[in-house]
């Protein structure tokens, strides 16, 4: 191996962010402010909407399914006061022991809404 070989090699990847731990209502809508980190869920009772939301969208029947899903929609944006499907990709999974968990992952913010929002935020001095 040369030397230049390990000049212009890549940067490693960062390390995956460290999802918040939520347990009380309080903490998930401090925890879904901050659009950054992953978010679990730790209290069953906390997550139990959220993971009928996903059985609702795993419906075979397209538009019973769907009006469901939706109605599931509104009502757990009206419950964390944020629209959870907009800005977090929901997931779960299953410890030993049938110990059920759910995630929330922050989805992107697509540049051209970036790109507005920027540009609405600061005013044009153009005259």
């Amino acid at each position: 191996m040369l030397e230049s070989d390990y000049t212009h090699a890549e940067l490693p990847k960062p390390p995956p962010q460290v999802p918040v731990r939520v347990f009380r209502r309080s903490q998930l809508t401090a925890a879904l402010r901050q659009k950054v980190r992953p978010i679990v869920i730790e209290d069953p009772d906390l997550a139990r909407p959220f993971a009928r939301l996903l059985r609702a969208r795993a419906l075979p029947l397209r538009a019973l399914g769907g009006l469901v899903a939706e109605t599931m929609s509104y009502a757990l944006k009206r419950y964390c006061g944020a629209d959870i499907e907009a800005h977090w990709y929901i997931g779960q999974y299953v410890l030993p022991g049938n110990v059920q968990k759910v995630i929330l992952k922050p989805k992107a913010v697509p540049l051209r809404v970036l790109g507005t929002s920027l540009s609405a935020s600061y005013p044009s001095y153009r005259q």
